[in-house]
C-alpha cells in the first residue's frame, strides 16, 4: 500500500464510491467487509474513503478480497460507471 501525495485519479474514487454504495445496499457494516476481505478496517478505511474520498490506492488483489467479502456474483458492479 503506497500514500498518495498527488490527487487521487477520479476511477479511483468511483470505485470507493460503489463499494460503499454495496456496502450500504446489501446492509452490511464496513468493519464487516474488512474483517472478511482480512483487510485491517483502519486501511479499509482509508481506501473507501471519508467524505473526502479514499486516501490510498488499493491493489487488484484488495478488490477481488472486497468483492468475496460482498458477495458480489458480478465484480463489474465495483466498476460500474467507469
Amino acid at each position: 500500500m503506497r500514500e498518495r501525495k498527488s490527487e487521487i485519479p477520479e476511477n479511483i474514487k468511483i470505485v470507493a464510491k460503489n463499494i460503499k454504495r454495496l456496502i450500504e445496499d446489501k446492509g452490511l457494516k464496513a468493519t464487516e467487509v474488512a474483517n472478511k476481505a482480512q483487510i485491517d478496517i483502519e486501511t479499509f478505511r482509508r481506501y473507501i474513503g471519508g467524505p473526502n474520498g479514499p486516501s490510498v490506492v488499493m491493489g487488484t488483489d484488495k478488490l477481488i478480497r472486497i468483492a468475496l467479502a460482498l458477495g458480489l456474483d458480478d465484480y463489474n458492479e465495483i466498476f460500474k460507471g467507469i
